[in-house]
């Protein structure tokens, strides 16, 4: 097992990526099978893949469409434009307000269907989308997901800081995996809004760009795809916890050992998790989850074999705990995944 937790991503995520190829009637086959993803799985409400595998779907569409948005706009963007957008609002740039507005007053220049504005409220500066094509009406949160998630990481990474935001709006119904938005976003998540938007508050505009076209090379490398599955933050709490349960595996840890671990009282503990949208128990679950995941998407492991390296004291539990997390017994897991 690698030293960095695993992640995994909903299939809801996975449907709406592939909502593109739908609109324009392509087979999604070619691209499922680079990633070696199974057809069949994409129809379980529960199932989830790794984030190496969504990293080379994603990927995989946006090279083979040639196009950035992965076949939800009319008009493609072409590959290449994230990094235009990013080279040509950080070009002598001293602050991350100077970045922004630089990005949305470039970003006119390569499309007229995503309409970007910022405007500032109080003490929080609003970057909102609107005038979505047609063609993203089945998938109302995808195009805000991209954009609003490429910004957050790429202005975080330009300060040195992970931007906490002071909240994010979509125009769409929250989806079946709306829960997974909190990982997304560190702010407030909000569905059936008005407009689309991010909320950023203003103090960090000011704040000193720590990088330069240079340094962006390595950044952007396969951007924007790279930013896209970056679930994870390791200024977290809730990751903290996550990497000391991983590392224990499978020797189980409890609350109050993590707690001392991180220097807190259990009740602290709880409280912090809370506050990032989150739990002990959640954290444990997930972890396993992924981590079982990982193993039979790339292990020659049995399946006792991997309820034992997770820490189970039998494969009937984790059987039972694998079908509650996917809404598959991992055996029928494998399977599915192995006939691709």
């Amino acid at each position: 097992m690698t030293s960095t937790p695993p992640i995994s991503v909903h299939m809801g995520f996975v449907r709406e990526t592939l909502g593109g190829l739908a609109l324009r009637g392509l087979d999604p086959q070619p691209f499922l099978q680079r990633c070696n993803i199974r057809h069949e799985l994409i129809d379980l409400p529960l199932a989830r893949i790794s984030g190496a595998q969504y990293q080379t779907l994603v990927l995989s569409l946006m090279d083979g469409l040639d196009d950035e948005m992965m076949g939800h706009l009319d008009q493609p963007l072409r590959r290449g434009a994230f990094v235009f957008l990013a080279r040509a609002s950080l070009f002598g740039a001293l602050s991350l307000y100077v970045v922004l507005t630089r990005w949305i007053k470039a970003h006119r220049l390569l499309t007229d269907e995503i309409h970007l504005t910022f405007r500032r409220e109080g003490e929080t500066a609003w970057i909102t989308l609107s005038g979505q094509s047609s063609a993203a009406e089945r998938h109302p949160t995808f195009l805000p997901v991209v954009y609003f998630k490429s910004l957050h990481i790429l202005s975080s990474w330009l300060i040195g800081e992970r931007i906490k935001l002071s909240g994010v709006h979509f125009t769409g119904p929250r989806p079946i995996h709306g829960d997974e938005y909190a990982r997304l976003f560190p702010g407030e998540i909000s569905f059936s809004m008005p407009v689309s938007a991010i909320g950023i508050p203003v103090h960090y505009l000011d704040r000193a760009v720590n990088q330069d076209v240079d340094s962006l090379h390595q950044f952007l490398r396969a951007a924007p795809g790279n930013l896209l599955w970056q679930y994870r933050a390791t200024d977290l709490l809730s990751e903290k916890i996550r990497a000391i349960l991983k590392e224990a595996l499978p020797a189980p840890v409890d609350i109050a050992a993590a707690a001392r671990a991180v220097g807190f009282s259990q009740r602290t503990l709880h409280r912090r998790l809370l506050g990032e949208g989150t739990n002990f128990q959640e954290i444990k679950d997930g972890l396993r989850r992924d981590v079982a995941i990982e193993c039979l998407d790339h292990s020659r492991l049995s399946i006792e074999e991997i309820a034992g390296q997770i820490g189970f004291s039998d494969a009937a539990a984790f059987y039972r705990a694998f079908k509650t997390w996917t809404g598959v017994a991992p055996g029928v897991y494998r399977q599915r995944a192995l006939k691709t």
